[in-house]
């Protein structure tokens, strides 16, 4: 007995479409793969560049040292100097390195407890105000009456947070060409979002850079840059992971010449109760 002739529900036209569309997601996945590897691929290249620039100056100095028994004090002085920021500079770069790494599995990392968003930021402002790393520096703190008001609680990791305020300071000092004034701010906005900022008076951040600022690595060219030390280009790429492990997102507002705005939004925050 044959069995019953069924009709297809899908005509081939919808099962033309469909394939068409299941290819271009397919093909979009893989131009995606391809972008990521390419960016591993110089993520990880800019490491070997930074890791040995600094292990051959210290290996230089060393054979400079075991083949001049006779060198004075104050050329010694000043090669163990060198020897010494070379030293401290690998340290911050490993340190930012393991760092990175933690945040992109941050269950194992990070460590939320709950913390007074207000007292939080005032305890950053002021411990800064004492350190002489910003003595040249104009601090300013605006807490907006909303914020102080709704005497929120979060549950946050506070070392990371003080770890990404930390790093927004230092690019404003160090992209400023002149007495940098830095503004940290927190606002409430009408749907209960926290937006934490930080703003500078500093040199800007050019509209070609602005889409690269968060890569790993990237860095603004020496030549255009106050500082002749541009560090390890991971700090606004550790910015960003602390933010999105809060579940918050970033956002960067500048004007080259006049300064720049980093602003955080974070909704997954919660009123003090007590």
């Amino acid at each position: 007995m044959k069995n019953d002739f069924k009709k297809p529900e899908l005509s081939v036209s919808d099962l033309t479409r469909s394939l068409y569309n299941v290819s271009k997601k397919l093909q979009q996945a893989n131009q995606e793969l391809m972008v990521h590897e390419r960016e591993s691929a110089l993520f990880y290249a800019n490491i070997s560049h930074d890791l040995r620039s600094p292990i051959t100056a210290i290996s230089n100095a060393i054979e400079y040292l075991q083949a001049n028994q006779d060198i004075s004090r104050e050329e010694l002085n000043e090669t163990l100097n060198l020897m010494g920021e070379r030293t401290k500079y690998l340290t911050r770069l490993i340190n930012d390195i393991f760092l990175l790494a933690s945040l992109d599995t941050p269950a194992s990392s990070v460590h939320m407890e709950p913390v007074n968003l207000r007292f939080l930021l005032e305890d950053y402002f002021y411990m800064n105000q004492e350190d002489a790393a910003y003595a040249d520096c104009d601090l300013k703190l605006e807490l907006s009456e909303r914020f102080i008001e709704k005497n929120l609680m979060a549950l946050l990791d506070p070392h990371l947070i003080y770890r990404a305020l930390d790093n927004l300071y230092a690019n404003a000092v160090k992209y400023c060409d002149k007495r940098p004034v830095i503004t940290l701010g927190a606002d409430v906005a009408e749907d209960g979002t926290l937006v934490v900022f930080v703003k500078d008076n500093g040199i800007g951040i050019s509209a070609d850079n602005m889409a690269k600022i968060y890569d790993r690595g990237f860095r603004v060219d020496s030549s255009r840059t106050p500082s002749a030390d541009n560090g390890s280009g991971f700090g606004l790429s550790i910015v960003k992971g602390i933010v999105e492990c809060h579940k918050g997102n970033i956002v960067c507002e500048s004007t080259p010449g006049e300064g720049t705005i980093f602003k955080a939004y974070f909704s997954d925050t919660k009123e003090n109760l007590i």
